[in-house]
């Protein structure tokens, strides 16, 4: 067998052989969206005859299995390749979007041969979430994509060949039933997930009905009113999913219900004459118990004191824990907070249920970060003799402790005098508008308010 080593020159890999056949490099051609190094050390013999070859490793591979990449690359063990064939696995690969980096070394003895893969994986990628196949199970679906990939994971890489190739089995499972659309696929990027969303367009799925198994506290029937918007629209279960988390879910916890679960839906499609073609959804939901305050502790709070945040608070034991009333009320521990200039100040909250009793304590930490003060007021827009008429009527004086509710007051009360009364002064037709800028400086800890007329 041929020996080979590793040597780097210039930051580029390359293997040097032990061989009667002088070893040359061969780059191949790169991939756009790929920044990758392809470097193969092969010996021209192999490009003249075709071998057999025995063995293909891995070096590098740490998410995915040897066995998928060789099913990925279309080589197989017993398989007589030449130069070529190696090269159009390995740029299979690199296409893919698999791989950030991919190279590999070739070794011969007598008429067989060894490849063996340089690899560096790409980043993680990104979940796959398929938008509406409602006339699918999971099971089909996933078949139907690994019957063309068989290393799919349920991810896909954000870039190159395997998003499409997934399109591609999707649109012949489609196909196959006579369904007509077209698969398509785009990424969904929030500040909460990432993920790759498959769907298909042009054809329509309405929602014909909904059904809440589990809804018991709040009747059936009720959820169903208050999900109307969903109703006799196209089938989307990103947006069902989006609807629940932010209309139903509150809702729920608006009732004391804190630890409320949706399912995952379920889609059956149906062709009743009303609704031809679309589906029924059944979202189940377990309610959890309804809660009630069993009370507060603060933990980090040193310039308000306990009876201070409480009041602010505005709970008290035996109250239903209503989370929109206690996001309320942290709304006001921030603002007691912004009125003593600590403008950054934090609430972190932990929750401790009793579900034996349906109580509920919460705990909260405080981080009150530093005070601030007043520093400049500059007016922008003005006449001269028009901006010291309203510097008058500013009466937070430089230095001062900074309250954001000083702000909100002087633009419902002073600034709004002062505009009536400069719009009467100015030429018909003319609109003029104020608008109000806070400028924080963390270095000075002073905040500059900015007053612009428009």
């Amino acid at each position: 067998m041929r020996k080979s080593k590793l040597e780097r020159s210039n930051g580029h890999q390359r293997s040097v052989g032990e061989s009667r056949c002088p070893i040359q490099i061969h780059r191949l051609k790169f991939v756009p969206f790929v920044l990758a190094l392809l470097l193969v050390a092969v010996s021209p013999c192999i490009g003249q005859q075709p071998v057999t070859l025995r063995r293909i490793e891995f070096s590098g591979l740490k998410r995915l299995t040897p066995q998928q990449v060789i099913d990925a690359s279309g080589l197989k063990v017993g398989d007589r390749v030449n130069r070529e064939a190696i090269d159009a696995a390995a740029n299979k690969l690199l296409q893919s979007g698999l791989f950030r980096r991919l190279g590999y070394k070739l070794s011969t003895t007598g008429n067989e041969a060894t490849v063996i893969f340089q690899v560096e994986e790409s980043v993680k990628g990104l979940p796959v979430v398929f938008e509406n196949f409602v006339w699918f199970s999971e099971e089909e679906i996933l078949a139907a994509i690994k019957a063309e990939l068989p290393y799919y994971d349920g991810t896909s890489p954000a870039a190159g060949s395997t998003a499409d190739k997934i399109a591609a089995a999707l649109q012949k499972l489609l196909n196959r039933r006579n369904i007509p659309g077209q698969v398509e696929s785009l990424p969904n990027v929030t500040k909460d997930r990432q993920e790759l969303v498959f769907s298909i367009k042009g054809t329509r799925i309405l929602v014909c009905a909904l059904h809440f198994p589990g809804a018991s506290a709040i009747p059936e029937t009720q959820l169903i009113k208050i999900s109307q918007p969903v109703l006799k629209t196209d089938y989307s279960k990103k947006d069902i999913d989006a609807f629940t988390a932010k209309t139903l879910v509150p809702f729920y916890r608006h009732l004391g219900h804190l630890r409320v679960q949706f399912e995952p839906l379920t889609v059956t499609p149906t062709n009743s004459p009303q609704c031809a073609g679309g589906v029924e959804v059944t979202i189940p939901v377990s309610e959890g118990p309804r809660y009630q305050w069993a009370g507060s502790v603060w933990d980090g709070n040193d310039k308000l004191t306990v009876t201070e945040l409480a009041t602010a608070l505005g709970m008290n034991p035996g109250d239903l824990a209503d989370a929109t009333r206690i996001d309320i009320g942290l709304k006001k521990v921030r603002e007691a907070y912004s009125h003593r200039g600590h403008l950054t100040a934090q609430v972190k909250e932990s929750i401790e249920f009793d579900d034996a009793a349906s109580r509920v304590r919460y705990r909260f930490t405080i981080f009150e970060g530093p005070r601030y003060f007043m520093g400049k007021l500059i007016i922008d827009g003005l006449a001269a003799g028009d901006a010291e008429q309203l510097r008058a009527t500013w009466t937070l004086g430089s230095n001062a402790v900074f309250d954001e509710s000083y702000v909100d007051n002087f633009r419902q009360t002073g600034l709004r005098e002062f505009m009536r009364k400069y719009s009467q002064r100015s030429p018909s037709g003319t609109r003029v508008r104020a608008e109000v800028e806070t400028r924080p400086n963390a270095q000075t800890q002073t905040v500059d308010v900015v007053i612009s007329i428009k």
